[in-house]
């Protein structure tokens, strides 16, 4: 075998010759082998310019860029608080809201995307002691907690519950549900910030914890001036003294059986919500306004209804003079027009936990003791201020009424970026995802921007 060099287009390449017999002609001919490229004249040392590459690993990372752009403001103070873990709350963050699956099979997940790069220990216990820790930093969550609400925020406020049966859950009192079933219960209070239209706080509560005290507690953890909109039941004839004012603003419905607001108040005025008129009047008791609110069509169809069942031959109990009303207690001296609009603003945060118990699937956590379920619930909270974040884009760019949060991020996660040899590179784009990419304002060839590796 002898060493042969050919110039090809003016460059010089080696190759191995060799004389072997072809049995078919009957004759010998000459065989070469490529060696390899003639750098910087150095003929001993030929190097390989056309050898196959191989591909190391194929990573989905278009989910991740979209959901890290967007959080950036929330990653910082995550990154200034909790350091260590930072990384960790970020794939179990992300995962509740792109594909949530069991804490047991987070890791083969987070492989299978550009997060790997940067996560390189991940497992079922690492997790769970992670959450743990977190729920263990109240002072923390609620640093984090106060950058969310801001100054003179405005906070719905509601507590539904989730049920454990676990021997490790302290908080897991005996409560009733919606269908008056008792039940070991742990309560949930969500506030949802107005001024930025999403989730702003959590907090877990035992299910026997009286309404006004979970306020109290509340307000002590959200910064002064915060108005909170609350739900039918948390303030009644019964503890209706118990209020104390101090930096506390409120704007809640009292039941209709309650003796502080007197519903034969004449109607001083009127103005329209969602093209409905509504009658207001209002009165002071001690310190507080009390409005009454009635809808004209509201009353209307109540009063339809009782008709039908007498009709039919029952016997349905009927106030004229509470149909179609109601009536809203607050100190907070905004006109009953704004009263009545911050009121039905809350109507988000009963959204947000659909949202929160259904799509991030955190009604039924297998955890063992409360601290590891307050991490979960925080985290989670993560994860729908993302939720929150990618429908308010979807709205923005005016494609929300044919795709959903989670039909976007099912279709970002085909947008691969590719190790190729020493190489990153990005995988071929199907057509519908390259567009919906472009109509968010993204753009893969510059992936990844925001996602560490």
């Amino acid at each position: 075998m002898t060493r042969e060099i050919k110039t090809i287009n003016g460059k010089q390449y080696a190759y191995d010759v060799s004389m072997v017999w072809d049995s078919d002609h009957k004759k010998r001919h000459k065989v070469s082998k490529y060696v390899g490229k003639i750098i910087d004249d150095d003929m001993e040392n030929p190097k390989r310019v056309r050898e196959i590459v191989a591909i190391r690993g194929i990573y989905e990372i278009g989910h991740l860029e979209l959901v890290w752009s967007l959080m950036e403001d929330i990653i910082s103070p995550l990154r200034r608080e909790f350091p260590d873990d930072l990384m960790k709350i970020i794939a179990f963050a992300f995962n509740r809201l792109i594909y949530p699956v069991p804490m047991k099979s987070i890791k083969s997940w987070v492989e299978k995307t550009w997060l790997s790069k940067t996560i390189h220990e991940i497992s079922p216990k690492s997790l769970s002691s992670m959450l743990k820790r977190i729920g263990m930093e109240q002072n923390k969550q609620k640093n984090i907690f106060m950058k969310l609400m801001g100054k003179n925020g405005v906070v719905a406020y509601d507590t539904p519950a989730l049920f454990s049966y676990s021997t490790g859950m302290r908080m897991a009192e005996f409560g009733h549900n919606n269908n008056d079933l008792t039940l070991p219960v742990i309560r949930i209070i969500m506030g949802f910030s107005r001024l930025r239209n999403e989730p702003c706080y959590i907090r877990l509560v035992p299910g026997s914890a009286a309404d006004i005290d979970t306020l109290r507690k509340s307000e002590e953890e959200t910064p002064r001036g915060t108005l909170f909109v609350m739900d039918r039941g948390f303030i009644d004839d019964g503890n209706f003294e118990k209020i104390d004012t101090d930096g506390l603003y409120f704007i809640t419905p009292l039941k209709r059986d309650s003796n502080i607001p007197d519903y034969s108040l004449q109607t001083e005025g009127f103005f329209m919500f969602r093209k409905r008129t509504i009658r207001f009047s209002s009165r002071i008791v001690e310190r507080y306004r009390v409005h009454i609110f009635e809808d004209i069509l509201l009353r209307a169809a109540e009063e339809n209804e009782y008709y039908a069942l007498v009709d039919a031959g029952k016997a349905p109990k009927f106030s004229p003079e509470k149909a179609g009303k109601i009536a809203i207690l607050t100190n907070t001296g905004e006109k009953p027009q704004t009263v009545f609009e911050m009121y039905k603003f809350r109507n988000d945060i009963e959204e947000s936990f659909d949202v929160f118990k259904n799509l991030l699937q955190v009604d039924t956590p297998y955890l063992r003791d409360d601290d590891t379920l307050r991490g979960y619930a925080f985290v989670s909270l993560i994860s729908l201020i993302a939720y929150y974040r990618i429908l308010k884009l979807l709205k923005e760019k005016k494609i929300n009424t044919r795709i959903s949060v989670k039909d976007a991020l099912l279709q970002l996660s085909k947008i691969y970026l590719t190790d190729v040899g020493d190489r990153t590179v990005m995988a071929e784009l199907p057509k519908k995802v390259r567009e919906l990419a472009e109509s968010l304002d993204m753009k893969p060839e510059l992936f990844p921007k925001n996602v560490p590796s």
